[in-house]
């Protein structure tokens, strides 16, 4: 890294710089750390932390926790899609329904540049303070973005868009793989290409920029380290590392460590896939047949033939049709697939649970009178609180038909983990899953037994495990030395990007 600080040396500096590494495990990078070069002179020049999250209970909302410096309690985003209970249906996560500010937009409101490049989850921004490009690597709702429409024109010009493209999580030939590989490399090299670019074509005191695609081919080419496998999805896994790992490299060296503070952060891991969520929807259809048995009802809440069309479609379909169906038709149509294969034809008279989509958790919603519009649970009472208990008592009965063992880890209830104003938004119910390979064949004492396979085609699902390397003028203050979540990171930037000082 370029401008080594001696030690005793903390000189005045405002320039901060961020560089995030979507789901790149802390564990991974270490075990392959000779073919990380620049990741390597970080840990072992820099300071390093591991950082606790809120992944272990809902995954994907670390990023708008890292960007708000909030809880989920707080900001109130768990997924992409999430539940409306006004409408009844999923709808995809934007700023006019559940809007969250990221710590740079007040700093930038108050003059200080700042130049952000895709990072995840964080909505357009709606004023011409900074510099803030959103989706511009990958196809994301409400598509690509900047906030200075000549730079933005100058940026789609120049190194184009959606570069990395949409997924849809099925399951892959060998060939499609192969495309995915190229496609990653490709995407890595222009991403970076562009961050330098922005580097030196826009004024910035902070620069904060994402690289989302170690998460992707953690995803795709992850592999157990137990299992037998070819050599090329392992070879193709470190190559994007290592494709990452230079353009970190060639950041760096555009800047002056003697002047410049850089963050290199995760905020998930990777590891094998263990998720068993094709479970959750054939789980909670028993647990709501035997609750409403349990309770009197001679008919309780059923899928509706449309509902179980889409899932049967969902199901049956060959993996690559109905991957090359989803990219072919408009957003929208994808949008009412998912929430009607969820919850769209419920009766809800008599659903008191249903499912909602996730990366690899399970989480259950109640049907909460009062909270939901056509709500059927009493909300509060001795009926929610036995639902409660068999819906936890249902996920902890599964075993792996063929082992033996538990399936579930816990099973928690997000509100109570985290408590605030948009609390009502998060599932009721999160379970986490112990690990072992997903299973075809289970069986429970309270529910009987189920079969049926993880379709998502990903090997590899993401981990709570994070962290934040730190070097230049930052890496010797005691601000450091305190960092403990994900949380922290917002604040610890933000002292750096308006501080001038940074003794101990």
């Amino acid at each position: 890294m370029k401008g080594e600080m001696p030690m005793a040396a903390v000189p005045e500096t405002r320039r901060v710089l961020m560089i995030g590494l979507d789901s790149l495990d802390f564990d991974y990078a270490r075990s392959h750390i000779e073919s990380l070069p620049n990741l390597r002179r970080l840990f072992e020049e820099g300071a390093v932390k591991l950082l606790d999250s809120p992944a272990n209970v809902m995954s994907a909302s670390v990023w708008p926790t890292f960007y708000t410096g909030t809880l989920p309690g707080e900001h109130g985003q768990y997924f992409p899609m999430q539940w409306d209970p006004t409408t009844m249906r999923l709808r995809h996560v934007a700023s006019d329904w559940i809007d969250c500010e990221p710590f740079w937009r007040p700093l930038a409101r108050q003059g200080l540049p700042v130049t952000t490049l895709d990072v995840q989850a964080a909505f357009p921004s709606r004023t011409a303070a900074g510099t803030e490009i959103v989706n511009w690597g990958v196809e994301a709702f409400g598509g690509y973005h900047c906030n200075q429409p000549e730079l933005g024109r100058e940026i789609a010009r120049r190194f184009g868009t959606n570069v990395l493209g949409p997924d849809v999580p099925v399951d892959k030939s060998p060939g499609r793989l192969g495309e995915i590989r190229r496609k990653l490399l490709a995407a890595t090299k222009k991403r970076g290409e562009l961050a330098r670019w922005l580097l030196a074509n826009t004024r910035w005191s902070l620069f904060v920029a994402v690289f989302p695609e170690c998460h992707r081919a953690g995803h795709y080419f992850w592999r157990d380290p137990d299992e037998v496998t070819s050599s090329d999805s392992d070879d193709a896994l470190l190559e994007a590392h290592r494709a990452v790992d230079r353009e970190v490299g060639a950041l760096v060296e555009a800047v002056d460590l003697r002047e410049t503070s850089l963050v290199v952060f995760s905020l998930l891991g990777m590891g094998a896939q263990h998720s068993q969520m094709h479970l959750v929807p054939p789980v909670i259809d028993r647990i709501n047949a035997a609750f409403a048995a349990n309770a009197g009802n001679a008919a309780p809440g059923r899928p509706r033939r449309e509902r179980r069309v889409v899932r049967l479609l969902r199901e049956r379909l060959p993996a690559r049709l109905q991957e090359r169906v989803a990219l072919a038709v408009p957003e929208p149509v994808r949008d009412w697939v998912t929430s009607h294969a969820y919850a769209g034809a419920l009766d809800w008279r008599r659903t008191p649970g249903f499912p909602l989509p996730t990366g690899g958790e399970g989480y259950v919603r109640l049907n909460i009178q009062g909270r939901e519009s056509r709500g059927s649970l009493p909300r509060g009472g001795a009926l929610h609180r036995r639902y409660l208990d068999a819906v936890r008592e249902g996920f902890l009965s599964l075993r792996d038909g063929a082992t033996n063992e538990t399936l579930v880890d816990a099973v928690h209830f997000p509100a109570e983990h985290f408590p605030g104003p948009r609390s009502d938004r998060l599932p009721d119910v999160a379970i986490s899953w112990r690990g072992g390979a997903p299973s075809t064949a289970v069986r429970s004492d309270r529910l009987g037994e189920f079969t049926g396979r993880l379709k998502t085609g990903r090997g590899g699902n993401h981990r709570a495990a994070a962290f934040a390397a730190i070097a230049g003028p930052a890496a010797k203050t005691s601000r450091v030395s305190s960092l403990a979540t994900i949380i922290d990171l917002a604040g610890l930037v933000r002292d750096l990007a308006i501080r001038s000082d940074f003794a101990t």
